[in-house]
């Protein structure tokens, strides 16, 4: 996939614990309506998952004139994530996605000391999920 741009790692100064919960997201939007709005929400997204609690960072990858967005976020552990995905931010923005098109995901343990997910196996591990609800791999 040919991407148009990618928003750099941004990366929080909380302190990395024995063990982090790595999120991949991929996002499939049908029309120009659902592409605009997973552009920018994704963007604003990106802001909200920063300033949550147990973030330790996020990435955005994007071919918006496909209609392909990978989000990547890892997290001090699975509650700082649920917590986040339960939150008013989130909430929001899956209500203004709802109608996009399909979405697929894989959430990754990863032990400390491993480097966030490089993009091509991000890419892989959520491009081999198939559409449905998220689901657990061992790192």
């Amino acid at each position: 996939m040919p991407t148009i741009f990618t928003l750099p790692w941004r990366s929080t100064t909380r302190a990395r614990p024995a063990q982090t919960v790595v999120f991949a997201s991929r996002f499939d939007a049908v029309g120009l309506r659902a592409r605009w709005i997973l552009f920018w929400g994704g963007i604003r997204m990106r802001s909200a998952v920063v300033a949550s609690p147990g973030s330790l960072g996020v990435s955005l990858r994007a071919n918006p004139f496909k209609g392909r967005f990978y989000t990547l976020s890892q997290w001090t552990d699975e509650q700082s994530l649920q917590s986040f995905a339960h939150g008013v931010d989130h909430t929001s923005a899956v209500r203004a996605i709802r109608e996009t098109g399909p979405v697929s995901g894989v959430l990754i343990s990863r032990p400390a000391g491993v480097e966030r997910p490089k993009w091509r196996d991000t890419i892989r591990w959520v491009d081999a999920a198939e559409p449905g609800p998220y689901r657990s791999e061992p790192s």
